[in-house]
């Protein structure tokens, strides 16, 4: 997948992959809950 001859360094790759990415989703989805408060304070 990654051009790797061995699937078990790919798979390592990956894990670390989906780590970051779930955790950064969180982070923004948490930076987008803070924005969404403050519009509806704006909005009121």
């Amino acid at each position: 997948m990654l051009g790797h001859t061995n699937i078990e360094t790919t798979q390592i790759y990956a894990r670390i992959t989906n780590s970051k990415i779930s955790s950064d989703m969180k982070g923004l989805s948490e930076q987008f809950s803070g924005i969404e408060k403050i519009y509806k304070k704006i909005a009121q």
